[in-house]
C-alpha cells in the first residue's frame, strides 16, 4: 500500500532536485568547483608521481648526473650575480 504523504514528500523532493540541477547558475558553480578540484587533484597526483620517480632515479644512482647539471647552473649564476651588482 502506498502512503499518500510519502508520495507527496518524494514528489516535492524530485521537483526540488530538478529545479536545482536545471539552474544555469548552479550548473556553472558546480562545473567551476569540479574543475578546480580536478586541477588540484591532477597537480597533487603529478607531484607525487614525480617525487616517486625522483626517489627511484636517486636509488638507481642516475640522479647525480642531473644534480651536477644544476650545481653547474648554480655556480654560473653565483659568478654572474656579483658582476650585476
Amino acid at each position: 500500500m502506498k502512503n499518500k504523504s510519502t508520495d507527496k514528500i518524494l514528489g516535492a523532493f524530485a521537483q526540488s532536485l530538478e529545479r536545482y540541477y536545471n539552474s544555469w547558475s548552479t550548473l556553472m558553480a558546480r562545473s567551476f568547483v569540479a574543475g578546480l578540484f580536478t586541477a588540484l587533484g591532477a597537480t597533487i597526483g603529478l607531484a607525487l608521481v614525480l617525487t616517486l620517480f625522483g626517489f627511484i632515479l636517486d636509488w638507481l644512482g642516475v640522479l647525480p648526473v642531473v644534480g651536477g647539471f644544476f650545481a653547474r647552473i648554480n655556480e654560473v649564476i653565483s659568478q654572474a650575480v656579483p658582476s650585476i651588482k
